[in-house]
């Protein structure tokens, strides 16, 4: 379907039926997204080694405590007290 066919076909339903389609396609987006964070946590264990690099581009290291919904719970290397919750996009397994 093409942009112009896509406008055309938006442009002949009324507001109800607008705010239908959008609650539908937030939902199917948001549950793409859950199925893209489930892929990448699926690669990690508790207790895995991993390494990331934090905000200021500094390369951390530690081992996983917790897989979380939105992100993986890891403990700092050297720092107990230090836990850090961070996307499975940024962590790689050493």
């Amino acid at each position: 379907m093409t942009r112009l066919e896509i406008e055309t076909a938006l442009n002949k339903l009324t507001r109800e039926e607008l705010v239908a389609l959008n609650k539908a396609i937030v939902k199917r987006v948001k549950l793409m997204d859950d199925l893209k964070r489930m892929a990448a946590n699926a690669n990690f264990e508790v207790h895995d080694r991993v390494a990331w690099r934090d905000q200021e581009g500094d390369y951390r290291t530690g081992h996983i405590l917790r897989i979380n919904t939105k992100t993986i719970s890891v403990e700092e290397d050297g720092d107990p007290e230090g836990i850090w919750r961070i996307p499975a996009s940024h962590l790689r397994k050493l």
